[in-house]
């Protein structure tokens, strides 16, 4: 494929395989357990780390890291970690699979870890990605990872992105840390909003504000534009903003929702006054001012900007006007330490070693690293490499053009001012919005109606 989709869509409808994907099996890259696994090898999935006493004895240690996907990153960082330290084994597990069997082994595997999580044992390190951190969390099953780096004298927090790290915490605590992250915005036509005349200042602008200017964009017809933004259904861009401002209408801590209020019913309207107004297309054949965009790395910022145009750059999308400004995005390699592990220093400095500079990622592979001097030599690499390559089945069709500086060093201001984590794992709640609300948006019930129902069936989910 040719990037990267949603997250969400990994945890709910799995239409895509990450890169970080492998087959086959050696004693450098880690455990294989395929489709056909024992229950023995099974319950290695799920992760024996924590109970593993006769491999710690002595002075040497054995952490068990558990992931579904085969990393590339995780095989180079055990690789290049057990060579600098011969007692410590990286016993790095994943699971085998194919398309026809992924949707299934996947939920054997996040049954299987969440069974032995619960009872205690469970590997040491676990990729968090497609895990339920909120229940971890919620039932002590995880190491506060926050505590760790602020006792670790070593860790010079400055060298990482602390606005990624701060908004990941749950209620003060770090329990799972993204080695690297993706940026959501929009991609809009400089040019045409130059031309407009009209004034956009994607640093401070909320949901009103942007309805308040897409008006007069879309007056002004630059370019042709008879709208301001190409997006997807009324009830997705919904539950995409709930997603965004995810403690708005949900309280992680109490397991309470709120959507029968007038709030959500306020951004139902909202959201539907838009579309009726045409302020939003839903045709991706047309031209719009902006578009809805997902940057997975420094080289696919550049890539995917142009495929759009030569000049289209990349703005912040908007907040909720009882949120602060700032900017959105999606964790990616989240890692957790087992509360229970025998082996809880180890781990950490193995996840330590794996958010350093020594584990390099080059700008093309899917991710801003969390660490700041990494992300500063992917930039430096793409400025001395000059040229960049489009994807080969994109639009661009592999087209070789010259990298933008000047663009390039735009891209640290969206980095650093990412502050809003995008809730991804919420599928179930993103799924009962999308269903319900296409009754509110097609006149068939009403905005007080709908939120209610979307209350009872958030609060059941949340208290399952």
């Amino acid at each position: 494929m040719k990037k990267f989709g949603l997250w969400m869509a990994v945890c709910c409808a799995l239409v895509f395989t990450l890169t970080a994907c492998g087959s086959g099996s050696s004693s450098d890259s880690g455990t294989s357990i395929g489709s056909d696994a024992s229950t023995d090898s099974n319950k290695a999935a799920s992760g024996a780390g924590a109970d593993e006493k006769d491999s710690n004895t002595g002075g040497n240690k054995t952490i068990v890291f558990s992931t579904f996907f085969l990393d590339e990153r995780f095989q180079a960082a055990k690789k290049k970690y057990e060579k600098l330290h011969p007692n410590i084994e990286i016993k790095l597990e994943y699971v085998e699979t194919d398309d026809a069997h992924m949707e299934a082994e996947m939920e054997k595997y996040i049954t299987t870890t969440n069974t032995a999580m619960l009872a205690g044992k469970g590997p040491d390190l676990l990729q968090m990605d497609l895990l339920p951190t909120d229940n971890y969390v919620k039932h002590n099953l995880l190491a506060d990872l926050g505590t760790m780096m602020d006792q670790d004298s070593s860790l010079r927090k400055e060298d990482y992105f602390t606005n990624i790290l701060d908004a990941v915490r749950t209620d003060d605590g770090l329990y799972s840390m993204p080695l690297s992250f993706f940026l959501m915005g929009f991609a809009g036509d400089e040019d045409a909003i130059t031309k407009s005349g009209i004034k956009v200042d994607d640093k401070a602008w909320s949901w009103e504000d942007f309805t308040e200017i897409a008006n007069q964009l879309v007056a002004t017809k630059t370019n042709g534009y008879s709208s301001a933004l190409i997006y997807g259904s009324p009830e997705n861009l919904l539950a995409d903003i709930v997603l965004d401002n995810y403690s708005l209408y949900v309280d992680k801590a109490s397991g309470t929702a709120q959507f029968d209020i007038d709030r959500f019913m306020s951004l139902m309207d909202q959201v539907k006054t838009m579309y009726v107004n045409h302020i939003i297309n839903t045709d991706y054949r047309n031209g719009a001012y902006f578009r809805n965009i997902q940057i997975n790395s420094p080289w696919d910022y550049l890539v995917s900007l142009r495929e759009y145009g030569e000049n289209i750059s990349l703005f912040i999308k908007p907040h909720d006007s009882d949120k602060p400004a700032g900017g959105y995005f999606l964790t990616y390699r989240d890692v957790g330490i087992n509360a229970n592990s025998k082996v809880q220093a180890e781990a950490w400095d193995f996840l330590t070693f794996m958010m350093s500079e020594e584990i390099q990622t080059p700008p093309t592979k899917a991710g801003f690293p969390i660490n700041k001097n990494a992300f500063a030599k992917q930039i430096k690499q793409l400025k001395e490499e000059g040229k960049v390559q489009a994807y080969k089945e994109g639009p661009l069709q592999g087209l070789i053009f010259k990298v933008d500086e000047a663009k390039l060093d735009q891209l640290e201001r969206f980095v650093n001012g990412a502050i809003h984590k995008v809730e991804y794992k919420s599928d179930k709640v993103r799924d009962t919005i999308i269903k319900d609300t296409v009754a509110y948006f097609t006149g068939q019930k009403s905005a007080n109606d709908v939120a209610g129902l979307i209350q009872n069936k958030v609060t059941t989910y949340l208290n399952e």
